[in-house]
C-alpha cells in the first residue's frame, strides 16, 4: 500500500539514503491521513517544524508541505478504510530498483 500512494514521490530521491528519506516523509503522512480531520493540520504544522529544526539548512519548506498535503490526500483517496498506522519502513535496492518493508500496528 505504501508503493501504492507514495511511489512517485519515494522514486525521486537520487541516491537510497534519500530514498528512504522520502519513505519516512510518506510514512508521516500516511499516519497523519488517519488522524480525524480536526487534527491533522495541527499536526502536520508540528512535522514541519521539527523538519526545520532538525534541517537548519533546508531553505523552504514549503515545497515538502506540499508534498505532505498531496500524500494525506492521496491516502484517503486511496485507502480511506485502511487506520493502521506505520511503525516503520525501510527500503533496499540500488538505482531505480528497490523494494520496501514495513510494519504496521493493528488497531482494532
Amino acid at each position: 500500500m505504501i508503493f501504492e500512494f507514495a511511489q512517485d514521490f519515494i522514486a525521486t530521491g537520487e541516491s537510497m539514503e534519500q530514498k528512504q528519506s522520502r519513505l519516512n516523509a510518506a510514512c508521516t503522512a500516511w499516519n497523519i491521513a488517519n488522524l480525524p480531520k480536526y487534527e491533522r493540520r495541527k499536526t502536520l504544522e508540528r512535522y514541519l517544524q521539527s523538519y526545520k529544526a532538525q534541517n537548519p539548512g533546508a531553505q523552504d519548506s514549503s515545497f515538502l508541505r506540499k508534498d505532505m498535503e498531496h500524500l494525506i490526500k492521496q491516502k484517503n483517496r486511496l485507502f480511506p478504510q485502511v487506520k493502521k498506522p506505520i511503525m516503520h519502513a525501510e527500503i533496499r535496492g540500488e538505482g531505480d530498483r528497490f523494494s520496501i518493508s514495513a510494519v504496521s500496528m493493528r488497531t482494532e
